[in-house]
């Protein structure tokens, strides 16, 4: 079946199907979100597979995939962390003045810092951290290679990493 031929009959199963696939997942889902999710899911592991000719019986079929993408997900979701509020109350408050103003000693040490960086080092960072030019680009504009602009943006992180501690 060409692709476009194979996109039409899974459209088609879609707009036949579909309320009956997401009820079957909703019923074993815990939000309708990841029904809808799952859902999708399903058409596209159908684009994906070549022989849709050999499918029989789509309404089955599209269970059948579903059937197999929620047990792959819940195997997914066993492994997953549980979310703990552990930590929660050592974040500070984006409205904490502690927090703002530890910010903005940051900024100024990181400015600071910055400064004093080699010309050419400090361009390139620039320009890939604020103006978020690739290596090739900054090459281009530097007149140099690639190669020359990874070893600057190299040599500038890790003085920064070096002079500006993260706890400040």
């Amino acid at each position: 079946m060409t692709t476009p031929g194979r996109s039409r009959q899974i459209a088609a199963w879609a707009d036949e199907w579909h309320n009956d696939l997401v009820k079957f997942l909703a019923r074993r889902t815990s939000t309708p979100a990841d029904a809808q999710d799952l859902a999708q899911e399903v058409y596209l592991r159908l684009l994906r597979f070549d022989r849709l000719d050999l499918v029989r019986q789509p309404r089955s079929y599209l269970l059948r995939i579903a059937a197999n993408l929620l047990h792959e997900w819940r195997l997914r979701a066993r492994h997953r962390q549980p979310h703990r509020s552990d930590g929660l109350d050592e974040l500070p408050a984006l409205d904490d003045p502690m927090h703002e103003t530890e910010e903005a000693l940051r900024a100024r040490r990181l400015a600071t810092e910055l400064q004093a960086l080699p010309d050419r080092v400090r361009i390139a960072l620039v320009l890939q951290v604020r103006d978020g030019l690739s290596y090739e680009e900054i090459a281009e504009r530097m007149q140099v290679t690639p190669r020359m602009i990874k070893r600057y943006l190299l040599a500038g992180f890790a003085r920064l990493r070096a002079r500006v501690p993260e706890d400040l």
